[in-house]
């Protein structure tokens, strides 16, 4: 019997927890509805992006290619300033060139195919990283436009600060992400990325979290507004920097990444190196 008294009084306590949990008042201002996740400017990475933003190969001269080591090997300290850099259009007509700059800064590399120049010319970007990886992935979105993609290891920090704003703390992160780049030239290019059947639901339905750092033609970023709407309008398009022909853009889900800045560094003869700020 007592064993029993013991067991009743074990449920009735359950229930009155159980009760306190899903009892809500009139009066209570915090519910489920209000809970919504977004990214913090504590938390920040930074994505080194280079390019003419035309179109035409990145490295035309050895004053080109001196340029650029320079940048890499000096300004970003090889390895120990960025865990992701972006050489947009490292055609092959110079390839041997951006291999060494992986030899000299001790990197990683992954290509970025866009499309055939012709029958012995491909254009296309190079992904500079510190981690191997297994895996780099291309998907077609239409004629002449392939997105790339793969998990390199970010390294980001968080910066704590007191109810006066002062810093306390800064500390090191780091974790693999869903990283994409692309580059949209065409109008079918964007149509064949956006819709209910398109490729960008096609990608988010692998991973919502992706984040992707491309460039499209000036007269196009509006289409690719458009084209992000109608796959799903919680992503968004930032337009991060533009050249004379083409603008680089990020693209997230609102609730995992957000674009705080970038930073612009002149390498000579058209080549710009844009330090983008991102945070999650």
């Amino acid at each position: 019997m007592k064993k029993i008294q013991k067991y009743m009084m074990a449920l009735l306590s359950l229930g009155v927890v159980a009760a306190g949990v899903v009892g809500c008042s009139d009066d209570d201002e915090y519910t489920l509805k209000s809970v919504s996740a977004k990214p913090s400017d504590k938390f920040n990475a930074k994505i080194q992006f280079v390019s003419r933003l035309t179109d035409a190969p990145l490295i035309t001269s050895d004053a080109d290619y001196q340029a650029l080591k320079g940048y890499m090997v000096n300004t970003l300290n090889k390895r120990e300033k960025s865990w992701l850099t972006v050489l947009d259009r490292t055609d092959n007509s110079r390839l041997s060139d951006v291999m060494q700059l992986s030899v000299d800064t001790y990197r990683w590399t992954a290509s970025a195919f866009n499309k055939l120049g012709g029958m012995t010319v491909f254009e296309g970007s190079t992904l500079f990283f510190n981690e191997p990886t297994r895996l780099v992935r291309s998907v077609e979105s239409g004629a002449g436009c392939r997105v790339t993609s793969f998990s390199p290891l970010m390294k980001g920090t968080r910066t704590d600060r007191d109810e006066n704003g002062e810093v306390t703390a800064t500390v090191d992160i780091s974790f693999n992400i869903n990283f994409y780049t692309v580059r949209f030239d065409a109008a079918d290019q964007l149509s064949a990325f956006g819709g209910e059947e398109g490729v960008m639901n096609s990608l988010k339905r692998e991973n919502m979290n992706l984040l992707m750092i491309g460039t499209v033609k000036n007269d196009l970023f509006g289409s690719l507004e458009q084209s992000v709407a109608s796959a799903d309008p919680s992503f968004k398009v930032y337009k991060v920097a533009a050249g004379s022909e083409f603008s680089v853009f990020m693209l997230a889900e609102e609730r995992f990444w957000g674009f705080t800045g970038v930073d612009t560094e002149s390498l000579g003869n058209g080549i710009e190196a844009y330090s983008i700020n991102v945070m999650w």
